[in-house]
């Protein structure tokens, strides 16, 4: 013991030396060579030192080895306040002169370990404790020991570049670090019980241990004494030789301590794998755990030191040593508290302990207070602090104190929790309570709730709860505990239901095995599997059951659980009374709920009916009124917020000239979206020209964009123009953009990079000046990865990205633009349809649209051609879209019949013709065609399919004044398939007459 107090008075001579020694900033180890360079803390006039400087002189003294050197620091202690003169040598061998502040050492550079040296005098009181009761067992007298050699190795080794300068510090650290290895060994091999190697080899093993050491011990101690005198007495080269020799055998004894360590692990997992009993396992689990994650902090520490011998003189080197004794007191500390490491409980009672650790935690709570308190107000009271430095500073505060709260009331929690089990389980049980009072979920889950507070407090091995759904009817299993009952209902007649109507609670008696006398209602119980039952209810109306199984104990319910009982079922009455009552007005309010957005969706579809009379009745008013802006996105229609954002995003977007990258899938609407972008920029007035990719074969879509003169390549007999120089001044809509090849992606980049081409076929550069604007259905994230699209091309077109989203996503405007198209197509084909009914909405708003607003514009077409009336119904809807299982391939596959199903109108629409009213990319494309694959169609079925195909075609070639690529585009396939289905149809020479 009374080394123990050795090593506090130790410790605390530490700590007074280096907070009140002379101190300038300067690290030396081992010679006259700076380590680090010196801190901006310290005032140094006019220049100060850097590391691999050599020191000279200071304060008069002369340096030429190590020990000059901890000579004229320790005379610095003599001169705090006072500027001393410095003399050094750079590496370019210049001699400097300076003049530094000799002040004390900042205060967090020892902080920090006066907060390790409280929070690990916890664990040296327990030892110590131990060790003066039990002062014969070899473990506790070890662990007392293994406790006093860690604590001064850390205290002189987190410190022992201040040290050195005091002979007799430096010798006692010299000491611990040599013993802490060895006595940690000595520990594990009697821990948690006697290792056989040891038993066996008791003196050949403890005269190794013990022997090796003290040597080494003693040839360090000699070397130090020897390089000590020769320095104060002129030594010279000696000097040098015997401080490589203190070097060499400190360094080599690293080596020592590593071997040992390993030899600590091995006996650890050994302990671990053949421990007896459970408790010695779990002894043993955590210590074992923490030597193994320290052993990556000691690597590290000695991998930092291996191409680095200075960190062991820095602050660099102190953390790993800090977490790896922070490692291993976690660890002994949960071997203490949780598996009874030293039979502590035997000698420390309960409340001591949980004084102990309460003390423990308020100590450790105010010195982090107390540590970033003092660095806090370093950081203010700095000369050099600024207002940011300060509001850094204020809030740090708040930060350090709200996180120190937090972890005290944790901390405290878990103090409670283990010393006072029976208190926080009830606790527990009743926070559940108040929850399941809260919350007023269902009845059901309000049941489970309580039926496992209940058994929380109870230690219940099994319970059960039966509520009833009505007055007077029967009682239904909604939550059980352990095995479900076989009994899921109790009657009204059931005499453990009618018992309970008369008295709140039955119990069976302890001494039921000795009564002769029969109880209905307790057989009833016991039936059930229950020792005990208490009623849910008031005011004389049963409406739950709480049955409870035996407890864990075996021993029968006494009254206070009886009572405990009694207050849960009231506070359980009042909250199945609030939670029926909840539900009755959730009910209500869902009811009230689809009655107000059916009434707002009846107002909404009247609004947009009135705004298309409107527009219609007020068509000519507005184009007399020129001063006003026109409205160019009043075209897109719909209200939703999807579509509003969009065109919130495209407005802004209109009035630059960067490039537009719109993506979404085929059919919303990126074609219109790019023309009334156009119309509402300063190019309204240049042109719009459309470009289709896909619609031209790769070889073409070079001289489609940039042209080309004539004699480029065979057929071309005159100069032609591109697309760029026609968009010259205007607008590029460059569609399907992620189908055109590498080649003509390379000269794109340049167009965009530059702003200049060169036709196909010339040398001569073109200048033009046109905003681009590019579409996409494709992934181009994709096509990147996969090495088809130029990943410099995706950054020029996606400067602005705008996205189309999909119908599926703006259900809401499903009404809104069915109506639209109802209007365009009745009046096209001239049929007097004006609405839609009910059903058709309803089946219109259900349907996920995947060929988006292109297949509603098709649906609402071939509707109007089969509709009779002044609206259109159900049954003028195609079929697929009222069984969206049979979906049907696209026009110019194989048309099939629809077999089976109830009779119906079937005949295909009329074509429709291209506008860009609508928010689709090209009406006149199909996105619908007839039922899936079935049975073989019949042939009036096929001719009818041929004509409406041959029919299209004509009608695209029309619109595009004969020109197939623009005829391609209209119908949404490649410019190759078109030519194959004219070819088909017969219409391949017939071209030139449209």
């Amino acid at each position: 013991m009374g080394f123990g107090l050795f090593v506090l008075l130790y410790s605390s001579a530490v700590f007074f030396l280096v907070a009140y020694m002379g101190d300038i900033g300067v690290r030396c180890m081992f010679g006259a060579e700076l380590k680090e360079d010196v801190p901006a803390s310290y005032s140094w006039i006019p220049e100060r030192p850097v590391k691999k400087d050599i020191l000279l002189e200071i304060a008069g003294v002369p340096i030429a080895n190590y020990t000059d050197y901890t000579r004229a620091i320790r005379g610095l202690s003599d001169r705090v306040h006072q500027r001393v003169e410095v003399k050094w040598k750079n590496q370019r061998g210049q001699v400097k002169r300076a003049e530094a502040l000799v002040g004390y050492r900042p205060p967090k550079t020892y902080l920090w370990s006066w907060v390790w040296f409280l929070q690990e005098m916890v664990i040296f009181a327990v030892g110590a404790r131990v060790f003066w009761k039990r002062p014969h067992d070899d473990s506790a007298r070890l662990f007392f020991w293994l406790c006093v050699m860690t604590v001064g190795a850390y205290m002189g080794g987190y410190h022992w570049t201040e040290i050195v300068v005091e002979p007799v510090m430096i010798w006692a650290f010299a000491m611990f670090a040599v013993f802490v290895p060895v006595v940690s060994l000595h520990f594990y091999l009697v821990f948690p019980r006697l290792n056989p190697v040891f038993v066996k080899y008791r003196r050949p093993v403890l005269a190794t241990l013990y022997g090796i050491p003290s040597a080494y011990l003693s040839l360090l101690w000699g070397s130090m004494f020897w390089a000590r005198w020769l320095g104060g007495h002129g030594g010279g080269e000696r000097v040098l030789l015997a401080l490589r020799l203190v070097r060499a055998l400190a360094l080599g004894y690293i080596g020592v301590a590593v071997v040992t360590y390993g030899i600590c692990i091995l006996c650890l997992i050994t302990s671990f794998r053949f421990a007896r009993t459970r408790a010695e396992r779990h002894q043993v689990q955590w210590i074992a755990l923490a030597a193994l994650l320290s052993t990556l902090l000691i690597a590290y520490l000695l991998r930092q030191a291996w191409f680095d011998l200075s960190t062991l003189g820095r602050d660099s080197a102190a953390w790993p040593m800090f977490g790896v004794s922070l490692l291993f007191s976690v660890a002994y500390t949960l071997s203490i508290t949780r598996y009874k490491l030293m039979q502590v409980e035997e000698i420390f009672n309960r409340s001591v302990v949980y004084f102990a650790f309460s003390v423990a935690a308020g100590l450790l709570y105010s010195c982090v207070l107390l540590v970033g308190g003092a660095i806090i107000g370093e950081q203010l009271l700095s000369a050099n602090q600024t207002w940011r430095g300060a509001m850094v500073a204020g809030l740090s505060v708040i930060v350090v104190l709200i996180l120190s709260e937090l972890a005290r009331e944790r901390f405290q929690k878990a103090i409670d929790r283990r010393f006072h089990r029976e208190k926080y389980k009830f606790d527990q049980a009743m926070r559940k309570m108040r929850v399941a009072v809260g919350s007023l979920v269902d009845r059901a889950t309000l049941g489970r709730r309580l039926l496992e507070a209940a058994a929380e407090v109870l230690h219940l091995e099994w319970g059960a709860i039966y509520l009833s759904e009505s007055p007077g009817g029967a009682f239904h299993l909604v939550a059980s505990q352990g095995v479900t009952p076989d009994e899921t209902q109790l009657g009204p007649g059931n005499p453990l239901v009618e018992r309970l109507r008369v008295t709140p609670s039955i119990r069976v008696p302890h001494a039921m095995s000795l009564s002769t006398a029969s109880d209905p209602a307790t057989d009833a119980m016991i039936a059930l599997g229950g020792e005990a039952a208490h009623s849910l209810g008031a005011d004389g109306n049963l409406e739950g059951v709480l049955v409870l199984g035996p407890k864990r104990s075996g021993m029968p319910y006494e009254d206070e659980e009886i009572a405990f009982l009694g207050a849960l079922s009231s506070v359980a009455t009042l909250t199945l009374h609030s939670a029926g009552i909840q539900q009755t007005l959730e009910t209500l309010n869902q009811e009230l709920r689809d009655k107000v957005e059916k009434i707002t969706e009846q107002q909404r579809r009247i609004l947009i009916l009135q705004d298309q009379l409107m527009d219609r009745g007020e068509t000519p008013l507005q184009l007399e009124r020129p001063a006003e802006q026109p409205q160019v996105f009043d075209s897109i229609k719909g209200s939703g917020p999807a579509v509003k954002r969009m065109i919130e995003l495209a407005r802004k977007v209109a009035a630059s000239s960067s490039a537009v990258l719109i993506r979404g899938e085929s059919g919303t609407g990126k074609e219109v979206l790019a023309e009334a972008i156009h119309a509402s920029s300063p190019r309204a007035s240049r042109p719009f020209v459309k470009v289709h990719c896909a619609a031209l074969s790769q070889s073409l879509l070079e001289s489609e964009l940039f042209g080309h003169v004539k004699g480029a390549y065979t057929g071309a007999d005159r100069d032609r123009i591109g697309r760029f120089e026609q968009a010259n001044g205007g607008t590029l809509f460059l569609d399907e953009i992620g189908d055109i090849n590498l080649e003509v992606q390379t000269k794109l980049l340049r167009v965009l990079q530059e702003m200049s081409f060169e036709r196909v076929g010339s040398s001569q550069p073109v200048s033009v000046d046109v905003r681009i604007l590019a579409a996409t259905h494709q992934d181009l994230e994709a096509l990147i990865r996969a090495g088809r699209f130029r990943e410099d091309l995706y950054y020029r077109l996606n400067v602005i990205p705008l996205r189309t989203p999909s119908l599926r996503e703006r259900k809401e405007d499903v009404f809104e633009l069915a109506v639209f198209f109802l209007g365009r197509h009745a009046k096209r084909i001239g049929k007097g349809v004006t609405r839609l009914d009910e059903e058709t909405v309803e089946a219109l708003v259900a349907y996920d649209w995947p060929g988006n607003i292109r297949e509603l514009e098709n649906v609402i077409e071939h509707a109007v051609v089969l509709a009779d009336g002044p609206a259109v119904t159900r049954e003028d809807l195609p079929l697929d879209l009222l069984q969206p299982n049979r979906r049907r391939p696209r026009l110019g596959a194989t048309a099939a019949a629809a077999g089976g199903g109830r009779p119906r109108k079937e005949a295909v629409a009329a074509p429709s013709s291209s506008s860009a009213a609508s928010t689709s990319s090209s009406p006149s494309a199909s996105t619908w065609s007839h039922p899936a694959p079935a049975p073989p169609a019949e042939d009036d079925w096929d001719a009818e399919v041929i004509a409406y195909e041959r029919q299209r075609l004509i009608d695209a070639l029309h619109e595009a004044h004969g020109n197939n690529s623009e005829a391609a585009r209209l119908l949404g396939m490649p410019r190759s398939t078109l030519c194959s289905k004219l070819k088909k149809h017969g219409l391949l020479k017939k071209r030139g007459s449209f």
